[in-house]
């Protein structure tokens, strides 16, 4: 398989929910409407920013139908097909081909064993279900399971279709996973784009943030690509107080990311699915002060 060219901010996107906790499909396509006109080079679908574990398998399919639908092609959608078991994520692998994913997004199972060949035999599985390129996710932090550069290093020569990591790792981490692995597959940095620039300069291919402030991290990626580095610290500067409050824990990022979303007009109703964590007057507060320092205002209209 051709490896894919895929590189620069690739967000991973939310997931809407309706008050009562339905889908909310229109929501969704504001959402992806959002992150293609702000330049998004591509789009990570059901990760741990899309409350992946509050959908059912269906509800995936049903959300990456409208999602591929109102992309229509402009740019890559990636479709996470984690789940605790591997015929589940294969099933997952299958039907997300189906409808028209570029590639597939697989993390280990959070109730994975220790044995690397357990590991090794389900991304094997589920990367030989499809012919589409594959991005295997790394992040202990969040998951409690660490798939490790040696087992990466065996699926290099045993997945044909392997095309990319996705690491939560800050620069320093990331530079042997570069080192072992750039020449073969494409890097990415997560961490909500915490360590943008230092990633980007220390070999990364791209960066997988949340999507709530994807249109000031893609002009900071385009600044430096650009050759303007200081105008990409300065940019990246203001806004990394902003992004430090939200990456305090997945749950609290989730709740910060739906609130911008809301108070920029993309997500008229930016409800969580429960049970949540939820943002109290204090940090809607924070976050009202760091949206005005940055003077984010509207940029959609409401579609609903």
């Amino acid at each position: 398989m051709t490896r894919p060219s895929w590189a620069g901010i690739f967000p991973s996107i939310a997931t809407p929910f309706q008050r009562d906790g339905g889908l909310d499909l229109e929501g969704q396509r504001a959402i992806v409407s959002f992150a293609v006109e702000s330049g998004s080079h591509g789009l990570i679908c059901f990760g741990l920013a899309g409350e992946v574990f509050r959908l059912t398998p269906s509800e995936r399919l049903e959300l990456l139908s409208a999602i591929v639908e109102e992309c229509n092609g402009r740019i890559p959608v990636l479709a996470g097909v984690g789940t605790e078991a591997e015929h589940t994520s294969v099933q997952l692998a299958r039907a997300a081909a189906s409808v028209g994913a570029d590639g597939l997004v697989v993390p280990p199972p959070l109730t994975a064993p220790a044995s690397s060949s357990e590991l090794l035999h389900y991304f094997e599985t589920v990367g030989n279900a499809v012919d589409l390129p594959i991005m295997i996710q790394d992040a202990p932090e969040y998951l409690k399971v660490e798939v490790g550069p040696s087992v990466v290093a065996q699926l290099v020569d045993r997945l044909p279709n392997l095309a990319a990591l996705k690491l939560e790792v800050a620069a320093d981490a990331l530079a042997p996973w570069v080192e072992a692995f750039a020449e073969r597959l494409n890097i990415f940095c997560g961490n909500g784009g915490l360590y943008l620039l230092d990633c980007l300069r220390f070999g990364a291919a791209g960066i997988a943030p949340g999507v709530d402030l994807v249109d000031v991290l893609v002009d900071i990626h385009e600044l430096w690509q650009a050759d303007q580095a200081e105008e990409a610290w300065q940019r990246l500067r203001m806004v990394l107080p902003m992004i430090a409050f939200q990456m305090q824990d997945i749950d609290h990022y989730n709740a910060t990311a739906k609130y911008v979303l809301g108070k920029r007009g993309i997500l008229p109703a930016p409800h969580l699915r429960a049970p949540a964590y939820r943002l109290d007057a204090s940090g809607e507060q924070i976050m009202d002060e760091y949206l005005d320092r940055l003077k984010l205002v509207a940029v959609t209209d409401n579609r609903r």
